[in-house]
C-alpha cells in the first residue's frame, strides 16, 4: 500500500477527469490516494510517498516549489504540448503509474536553488525555490541594463544587454537554450550563466560548477524602471538598482522519476530534433 497524491489543476477539466480516473484505478489496487486540485496549495505537509503531477512542464516546476523541502518521488504526466520533463503522456498514464509504482523507473535527483534579493536600501525578499532558471531582464519599457555576476570569492563577469540567465542544468534546455546556451546533462552539478542579447560579441555562456551559487547585482538598469526576476518563469519579483540577487543551492533536490539516464537525450532528439542526421529531399 502507497500514500499517493495526485496533483492536477482545477482550470484544466481534461486534468480532472484523469486524476479522477487514476483516483480509481489506485483505490482498487489497494493504495491510499488523494487528489489536489488547488494550483496554489502548498503541498510541503501532504503525506504522500509518490506525487503524480498532472500538466505540462510548467505544472511541474509548480510542484517542486510547493513541497518546499519535503521534497517527494515525483513523476509528470503530460497534458501540455512539449512536456520535456514530464515521464509520459496522457495515453501512457496508467501504465507510467504502475511503472513508478513497482520500482520500475529510475528516481533522478535534480538540483534546486533558493533565490532572494538582498535590497540596496535595506531588507530582503522571502527566499524561492527554483527548479529551472532565474532570469534577471530589463523591463519592457526600460533601455540595456549592466548585471555583474560574482562568486563569494571572486567576480565573474559584467553583462550588458537585456539581462542574464542563471539555469539549472535541467533549466539548460529552457530559456537559456533559447538564448543560445548549451545543454547540459541534468546529472552534473553545474550553473550555466547565459547572457540575454548581449551587447558585445565576446559575451558567451558561461557554465560553473555548482559551488555556492552565484550573485547577481543590477549596477544599471536602463532608466527608473529597475529590472525583473522571474523564477521559473512563475514568480515575479521587482529587482531595483544596487539589489543584488542571491542564487543558492540546496540541500534538498527534487526527486525526478524518469525511465533512466539515456530518457533525457532521446527526449531531445523526439522533442527537439537534436543532433539528428540531415535530411535530404527526395
Amino acid at each position: 500500500m502507497t500514500r499517493v497524491l495526485i496533483v492536477g489543476d482545477e482550470r484544466k477539466g481534461h486534468a480532472r477527469t484523469l486524476a479522477e480516473r487514476l483516483f480509481r484505478e489506485l483505490r482498487t489496487l489497494g493504495h491510499l490516494v488523494e487528489i489536489e486540485m488547488d494550483r496554489n496549495a502548498s503541498l510541503a505537509s501532504r503525506d504522500a510517498e509518490l506525487v503524480i503531477v498532472l500538466g505540462g512542464d510548467g505544472s511541474l516546476l509548480a510542484a517542486a516549489r510547493r513541497m518546499g523541502t519535503q521534497q517527494r518521488p515525483t513523476l509528470g504526466i503530460n497534458l501540455g504540448r512539449l512536456g520535456f520533463l514530464t515521464a509520459f503522456g496522457t495515453e501512457e498514464a496508467s501504465p507510467g503509474v504502475r511503472a513508478a509504482l513497482a520500482g520500475e523507473l529510475v528516481e533522478e535527483p535534480r538540483v534546486m536553488l533558493a533565490v532572494d534579493v538582498l535590497r540596496a536600501k535595506g531588507g530582503t525578499s522571502d527566499p524561492v525555490l527554483c527548479l529551472n532558471d532565474a532570469v534577471i531582464a530589463r523591463t519592457s519599457r526600460a533601455g540595456m541594463v549592466v548585471v555583474s555576476a560574482s562568486r563569494p570569492d571572486r567576480e565573474l563577469a559584467t553583462y550588458t544587454g537585456d539581462g542574464l540567465v542563471v539555469a539549472t542544468p535541467l533549466g539548460s534546455t529552457a530559456y537559456s537554450l533559447a538564448a543560445g546556451g548549451p545543454v547540459l546533462s541534468p546529472r552534473l552539478d553545474a550553473l550555466v550563466l547565459t547572457p540575454l542579447a548581449p551587447h558585445m560579441l565576446t559575451l558567451r555562456p558561461l557554465v560553473l560548477p555548482l559551488g555556492d551559487g552565484v550573485d547577481v547585482r543590477v549596477q544599471e538598469s536602463g532608466g527608473d524602471e529597475g529590472c525583473t526576476l522571474s523564477i521559473d518563469g512563475q514568480v515575479h519579483v521587482d529587482v531595483a538598482l544596487g539589489d543584488l540577487v542571491r542564487i543558492r543551492p540546496t540541500a534538498v533536490r527534487f526527486r525526478h522519476l524518469t525511465k533512466g539516464p539515456a530518457s533525457f537525450f532521446q527526449v531531445l532528439r523526439d522533442k527537439f530534433g537534436w543532433a539528428e542526421s540531415p535530411r535530404r529531399g527526395g
